[in-house]
């Protein structure tokens, strides 16, 4: 109030010399990835983490997490500039053969920050530049052999791995604006959860470093335990012999590892081998009529099972196979059909 204060400061000189422009901050970004297990830190029940700052001057951010409905939050994890390299893919790629290299795909991406570096083949063989490709519930693993900027921050990534770590069955669900991670170890966080919390919905927020909780607003997200979800069996068959009984085989895969070791099965990778066998009525595959179960990878559908379930003996059987985890239950099936 002038009548009863009369300031008596004067300005100064700055203290400062040179270059006092202010970098924007930003928002951080943040990804929750709900993936299969690519390397051993995902063995017990967890998922991973992405972070980067919307401006280049982000500082580093927190994944932050309520486990009630908002009312207190937790901190999960810091993650440091410049954070991951992930961004927004301006186009999508469809089925391919996922056992070879995919030298025909162009996948096309916009990096929100970081950057893309090509690398030999035999690196990506050894497991260099994976990503993670799509959306929460259908991500497909992929890898790039060549990254090639075309202006700015897009790219052009081609010579493919597709469909790895169990994950070919989501190459046909892509879509244009899908995300793109870079899954590198250093910048990506495995999030420790409980078997408990698989299927929960809980809140996250990521909070850019001396930013109130209150500048980024509620995620919700469930993990649902698809790092340890076997992967769908492979090579399902089976005969007919004389008394029309059908003896099925097929072969497991693992999550767990896989390297191929002479002399050395797969590991199992689960508490114990289990199977279920879901014989369906046609090919629709909407009505289940019998349910086999397995410790093993072969299986009998004996005459009498046949002509209880469906009249008669069958030439053709529509199936689904599935490995069993004690942990989550049903992993991921083939599904198929024998004619014999």
């Amino acid at each position: 109030n002038a009548a009863i204060y009369t300031p008596t400061a004067v300005g100064s000189s700055p203290a400062w010399t040179g270059l006092t422009t202010i970098t924007p901050v930003g928002a951080s970004v943040y990804v929750l990835l709900d993936v299969p297990m690519i390397n051993s830190a995902q063995s017990g029940p967890s998922f991973l983490a992405a972070m980067t700052g919307a401006l280049a001057g982000w500082g580093g951010g927190v994944l932050m997490q309520s486990t009630d409905a908002g009312s207190t939050w937790a901190s999960l994890q810091d993650f440091g500039p410049p954070g991951s390299s992930m961004g927004t893919c301006t186009n999508s790629i469809g089925v391919v053969e996922h056992r070879m290299i995919d030298s025909a795909s162009l996948l096309n991406v916009t990096l929100t920050q970081g950057a893309l570096y090509s690398v030999t083949q035999l690196a990506m063989l050894g497991g260099a530049n994976h990503f993670a490709y799509g959306a929460d519930g259908r991500w497909e693993i992929i890898a790039a052999q060549t990254c090639t900027l075309v202006s700015g921050t897009s790219y052009v990534l081609q010579n493919l791995l597709r469909g790895r770590f169990g994950s070919e069955w989501a190459m046909g669900l892509h879509a244009v604006g899908d995300s793109l991670i870079l899954l590198d170890t250093t910048d990506v966080a495995a999030i420790a959860m409980s078997a408990g919390t698989i299927g929960l919905s809980y809140l996250y927020r990521g909070i850019t470093v001396d930013r109130d909780i209150s500048t980024d607003s509620n995620r919700a997200f469930a993990y649902q335990g698809v790092n340890l979800k076997p992967l769908s069996p492979i090579a399902l068959t089976g005969n007919r012999d004389a008394g029309n009984d059908w003896t099925l085989t097929w072969i497991r895969r693992t999550r767990d590892g896989g390297e191929w070791r002479d002399y050395v099965d797969a590991s199992l990778g689960e508490a114990a081998e289990s199977y279920a066998i879901d014989v369906y009525a046609d090919g629709s595959y909407a009505a289940v009529k019998r349910t086999i179960t397995a410790s093993a990878p072969s299986c009998v559908y004996a005459s009498a099972d046949q002509v209880a379930d469906f009249g008669a003996n069958q030439a053709t059987l529509y199936l689904k196979l599935f490995q069993i985890s004690a942990t989550v239950g049903r992993g991921y099936p083939l599904t198929t059909s024998i004619t014999r």
